[in-house]
């Protein structure tokens, strides 16, 4: 039987290539893996960070938009005075209160809907935790995406401000969920914001009580924004 060293040669090539070819892709599954496991839950906490920085971005501006620095205390708050000119009952506005909080409720749609269309990324090299390594590597594509609901409620909170004096603070509390989007995952997150509308300083004693804000009434429920951004 004959053997020709040209035939071996080739062989050998064939089988290089077959090894080389399989030492590849044995190195990317073993890449992917390590990725996936080591980096995974990073990545996540990053993508979900930096989603709720965009909610929180869009939410403030949403208010800043409806406010305007417009709103005076004396325009959601009616203070009520006794003959002595001590304070005897502070009356929410709460006409004033609802059409506020459902134009901001719609005006935090309308912004979610805007970030969705925005994309962010964040390169691998954050993951590793390098400060070298922070600005390189693939990036990694990070979207948000609103779900269910937007709740806008008017909360009020009294805080010690000096010797008889006390600082009354209005503030808008808004709520909703986004989807935290990132290659092969999803999470969903609850963005929570609070953000301060106006305040006063009350000098004197603080009355004992006074018309708080109802907890129902003062509210703005959005339709569920799924179905709503895929009008």
């Amino acid at each position: 039987m004959k053997y020709y060293g040209g035939d071996i040669l080739s062989d050998l090539k064939k089988t290089s290539i077959i090894f080389a070819i399989l030492f590849v892709i044995s190195f990317f599954i073993g890449s992917f893996l390590y990725i996936d496991r080591t980096l995974r839950p990073t990545i996540t906490v990053l993508a979900e960070t930096k989603a709720l920085e965009l909610a929180n971005k869009s939410i403030n501006k949403s208010v800043a938009e409806v406010v305007k620095g417009q709103i005076n205390y004396k325009d959601l708050m009616n203070v009520q005075l006794d003959s002595d000119g001590k304070i005897t009952m502070i009356q929410a506005n709460t006409v004033m209160m609802n059409e506020m909080a459902s134009n901001v409720a719609l005006e935090i749609q309308d912004e979610l809907k805007k970030v969705k269309s925005t994309t962010s990324y964040i390169p691998i090299g954050t993951a590793l935790g390098s400060p070298i390594l922070a600005k390189y590597g693939p990036q990694l594509r990070v979207s948000i995406e609103p779900i269910g609901t937007v709740s806008v409620d008017f909360k009020t909170k009294f805080e010690s401000s000096g010797i008889n004096q006390t600082r009354h603070i209005i503030y808008i509390e808004a709520k909703t969920k986004v989807r935290v989007v990132i290659p092969l995952t999803t999470s969903t997150q609850e963005v929570n914001a609070q953000i301060p509308v106006c305040e006063t300083i009350i000098v004197g004693d603080v009355p004992q009580s006074y018309v708080n804000i109802p907890e129902t009434g003062v509210q703005s429920i959005i339709p569920n924004l799924d179905n709503t951004t895929n009008k």
